[in-house]
């Protein structure tokens, strides 16, 4: 079966004035793991074609600079416990750093599907349910 993938875009534009009080962000996203508990991830998949492979792992942090980067975060597939239905939840956490170096985090509930808010935009890809 075939991961689940997020996609993740920022929806901060390089030259959006809001770049003037954030220094930078970062996102973790986190899936339900097969013992229960979420994984979170803090690294993902950057998406470039300049590069043979067309991709390289980074860290998921953005700022003004970086600000038009797409990345992707992969999971393997948790099946429900009782069906053949892949789990189609997972939640974020927030990390926003302004100018004076103060942090603001928050985390989200979960979520299904995609999610768009004024910092970021996320699309899952879920895996195609086993035969």
């Amino acid at each position: 079966m075939n991961p689940l993938i997020i996609e993740v875009h920022c929806n901060l534009h390089s030259n959006s004035p809001q770049w003037d009080e954030i220094k930078s962000m970062r996102l973790e996203v986190g899936y339900p793991g097969r013992s229960g508990g979420i994984i979170w991830k803090h690294i993902a998949w950057m998406y470039d074609r300049q590069l043979p492979s067309g991709k390289s792992i980074v860290h998921a942090l953005w700022d003004k600079a970086s600000s038009d980067l797409v990345l992707a975060f992969d999971f393997l597939t948790v099946l429900h416990p009782e069906s053949t239905e892949p789990e189609k939840t997972y939640c974020i956490r927030k990390h926003i750093m302004n100018g004076s170096g103060r942090l603001r985090t928050s985390k989200s509930r979960f979520l299904q599907g995609n999610y768009n808010d004024e910092h970021f935009s996320l699309i899952p890809r879920y895996p195609d349910t086993p035969n």
